[in-house]
């Protein structure tokens, strides 16, 4: 089995600049007007991960040809349907936190893939 890494194209600047927005939808999200602070370590570690979510899913939309947004938001749909609920759903249940936590996560993967569509 061939796999061509090589063929597949990453739009760095997409890239961060969806890491950009994944950070700050969580600052928006969980800010005093909404669902609370965030505490300044849990916001650098969440730049980091949009860092890390945004590649990966700029390097899906790259191998599956997504060339349109909402080609690209339905890509980011399936995946935190697939991913981000079953994973949240146990913990979440039991917290009371599953909408809020599930709700930002749907927001910044329709945003990120979006604009890593475009």
């Amino acid at each position: 089995m061939e796999f061509f890494l090589e063929t597949i194209y990453i739009d760095y600047f997409a890239v961060f600049l969806a890491a950009l927005l994944y950070a700050a939808i969580y600052l928006c999200w969980y800010s005093k007007w909404l669902f609370g602070p965030i505490k300044t370590a849990h916001f650098f570690l969440n730049c980091i991960l949009g860092l890390v979510i945004s590649y990966f899913i700029a390097f899906f939309e790259g191998y599956l040809g997504v060339t349109t947004v909402s080609d690209g938001m339905f890509v980011g749909f399936c995946l935190w349907l697939g991913f981000v609920v079953p994973t949240l759903l146990a913990p979440g249940v039991w917290d009371r936190k599953f909408f809020v936590e599930s709700g930002v996560k749907l927001l910044t993967f329709l945003t990120i893939s979006g604009i890593i569509g475009a």
